[in-house]
Parts: structure tokens; sequence; C-alpha cells
């Protein structure tokens, strides 16, 4: 398609899809894009390859390091929880828009990650933060109109009226956050007593630093990787979560089965664990099928092909800009049967004991660009689901019918709702 003044390739198909983005060809990003224009320090979102490739690779060691996996993350979690069902208790059944607490709680996950501690949901440096990813989030379309549309730059006051200032203020916003979080721990560093993800850095600067002293491994590049694991930890999970509600407020019967297995497995005095997952297929399949029929992130951030390369038998050329379409993946019946009905059954076994997961969900995206905290939501989205529904049983208001009604920005989001946490006991 040509998009302003782009020709970009767009992959609806799911064969297509694979075939590109397990392709080495593609893990490019475009240079002067929307993403690099909100971070340009990021690895994440950068056009050099192999600074994503060496930054990744830290991120994705470092997280294991730091408790993916074990039980250090998974506590972190459940205390996280604790707090937010203390809220969800506050409320005795009247409705609230779950957004409100739900917002700290997913963004505190990632605070005990890199930060080693947790901010209370009235902390002004929390409202801080979390406003700043609403806002990247918010204008993040807006912003990539100068991109594909780059004569835009040159209209007087063109950026007042598209407010594509926005996004980047958000983003030194968030710098100065970071550099006084920085600040306290350089104070206090000791390489020996690594606590967070922070501290992890450092001492890789420092082991860089001593092979190369032009490493990109420095302040600028830390601070970037934890604006990176906020944006994709804080705003994805959060709206997998507020989907996760609405949908069991939706389908009663869906619900209590749910919560039938919950107390057969978890009960109502252990405290959920991530590997309780394993022996929960029926609740397991409800996560996916909402995963998949209301697909979190339907477009991929987009590539860019490093050579000429071929998919699905056409040529491209080097320098071509691709987005892959998981949303239309996720609902084309080449691969699911009535793709637009909710039925967790399709991603259970024929005896309904485990759990199939079709090459063609990639809720994450896939290949060397899949996203790198895909296990840190999975037990996120757990953890929160079955410890709400272990609890309460969810409703709308008296006399609301759920619509679904969403709107698409970088995520599928829900428009703001009313639910209702009503005690089991």
């Amino acid at each position: 398609i040509r998009l302003g003044s782009q020709d970009i390739v767009v992959l609806h198909g799911g064969d297509a899809v694979k075939e590109a983005l397990n392709k080495h060809e593609f893990l490019g990003r475009p240079p002067n894009s929307a993403l690099e224009k909100f971070s340009p320090s990021s690895a994440f979102f950068s056009s050099n390859y192999h600074l994503w490739k060496e930054q990744r690779r830290f991120v994705v060691h470092s997280m294991k390091d730091l408790g993916l996996g074990k039980t250090k993350i998974e506590e972190d979690v459940m205390e996280e929880i604790n707090h937010f069902m203390d809220v969800l208790r506050s409320y005795k059944s009247q409705p609230i828009d779950v957004k409100g607490p739900l917002s700290p709680s997913m963004s505190n996950n990632i605070c005990a990650l890199v930060f080693g501690k947790r901010f209370e949901y009235d902390d002004p440096a929390r409202q801080f933060l979390d406003k700043n990813i609403d806002e990247i989030f918010e204008y993040f379309t807006q912003t990539s109109l100068d991109v594909v549309f780059p004569w835009i730059n040159y209209i007087p006051f063109a950026s007042k009226f598209l407010e594509s200032d926005k996004p980047r203020i958000a983003f030194n916003n968030y710098k100065k956050f970071f550099q006084k979080e920085l600040k306290e721990h350089l104070k206090t560093f000791d390489p020996a007593h690594v606590r967070d993800f922070i501290d992890r850095y450092l001492v890789e600067i420092d082991t860089q630093r001593a092979k190369n002293p032009d490493t990109s491994f420095n302040h600028d590049m830390l601070m970037s990787n934890a604006i990176d694991l906020f944006d994709a930890g804080s705003e994805t999970v959060r709206t997998s979560i507020l989907w996760f509600i609405y949908v069991m407020a939706a389908f009663p019967d869906v619900q209590k089965k749910v919560q039938k297995e919950i107390m057969e497995v978890i009960g109502s005095e252990k405290t959920p664990e991530y590997m309780d997952m394993r022996n929960m297929p029926y609740t397991h399949a409800v996560m996916l099928e909402i995963m998949r029929w209301k697909t979190i992130v339907p477009l991929n951030l987009v590539h860019y092909t490093l050579a000429d390369t071929t998919v699905g038998g056409y040529n491209l050329p080097k320098g071509t800009t691709v987005i892959a379409n998981f949303w239309a993946v996720h609902h084309d019946p080449r691969y699911w049967d009535e793709p637009e009905k909710f039925q967790p059954e399709r991603f259970l076994s024929k005896d309904g004991k485990s759990v199939v997961k079709p090459s063609y969900f990639m809720p994450f995206s896939l290949g060397r660009r899949v996203c790198p905290g895909e296990s840190m939501a999975y037990l996120e989205t757990f953890l929160y689901f079955t410890s709400i529904l272990r609890e309460f049983d969810l409703a709308f208001p008296d006399g609301t019918k759920p619509t679904f009604d969403a709107k698409y920005f970088v995520t599928y989001r829900m428009e703001p709702y009313l639910v209702r946490f009503i005690p089991k006991n």
C-alpha cells in the first residue's frame, strides 16, 4: 500500500507472516520512523540491527538472572496483586472503572524489576509515571503522521495542531524520572549485591567498558532500556487483563467454569502459582482465546528489510517497510473455525485435558523479534486472572449489556467500562 510518501508491504496471511518474521532479512527497523522519534537512543526501536541484537540479548539474560522463571519475580507480582485485591475489596461490590487501580499495579510490577521497589498508588511519582505511559500510547498515531508525510514538518504550527510533540515531551518526562532513580542507585550501588535491572546494567557497563571504551552500554542506553520495559510491560499486560475481566463479565457461564477449575486445582487457601497453569487447561485456553479473539497488538511494530529478499514468492528489495497484520491472521477462517466467535475450546485437545496452540497463534509476534517479555506477560496475566476469579464474581452494573467497544492505538484498547467485583463469600 502507499502510505504518505512511503510504500509499505502489509502481510495478512499466516504463512507469509511466519515466513517473513523468521527471516534474518526482516529484522530491521525503518530509519527515521516514529519509533526512533519517540526514543532516539532506544535499541528496541532503533534501525541499528547490531545495537538491537546486543541490547536484547542482555535484557533477556538479565530478566532471567533477576528471577524470571524463578520464585523471585513471582513473589513480587503476588505481593502487588495483594495490594490490588485490597483496593477491589474496598469498593464492596460497587461498580468501578478497574483501569484506575490496575494501571499503577501493572507498572509497579515493572518498578519491582527495574528499580527494586514499588510505589503507593497515590504517590505523585507513580502518577507522573503512569500519565506519561498513557500519553505515549495515546498520541502514537498522530505522531506517525509526520513520518509518513515528512512535508508536514515544514508547515508552521503543524506539530501543535497534530500534538505530535506530546510523545516526545512524555519521553523527556520519562527520562527525568529515570535520571532521578539512577542517581539514587549510583549512591548505593554495590556490584557484589545486584538488586534490580539498573544494578545489573551498571555492572555490565563496567564490564563492557573494560573491553571497549566505545561500548553501546552507557547510562543513556540504560534509561532507554528501562523505558522500553515499561512501555512493553505495562500497557500490553494491562490491556490484556482489562479484556479478561470484561469478557468474563460478558460470559458468566465461562466464568463459572474457570472458577470451578481454580477451586479444584488451587483451592481457597493456597497462593496461586504460575506452575498451577499446567494443571488448568480450561483456564489457560480461556486466556489464549481472549488473546486471539481480541488480539491485544493487532499490528506489529514495523519491520524493515536489511537486504533483497522474498516472501510468499514475491521479491522485496532492501529497504522495504513491512507490517504484519496479526489481527487478520487471528481471524482468518482458513486457520480458525468461526473466528469471530469466542470459543475457548478451540485451544483444547479433544479430551479437554491439555492445551493446544496452533502455529497461527502469535499474540507476542514471533521469530527473533518476538516480545522478550512474553514469559513475564503470561505469568502476570495468569496470576491476576486466577486471583481475581477465585475471590470475586464479575458482573456488569444492572441494565448494562456488553458492547466490546474498543479503539486501536498501539494496543487494541477497551473503551472505559464499569464492572462489579462481587465477593464470592
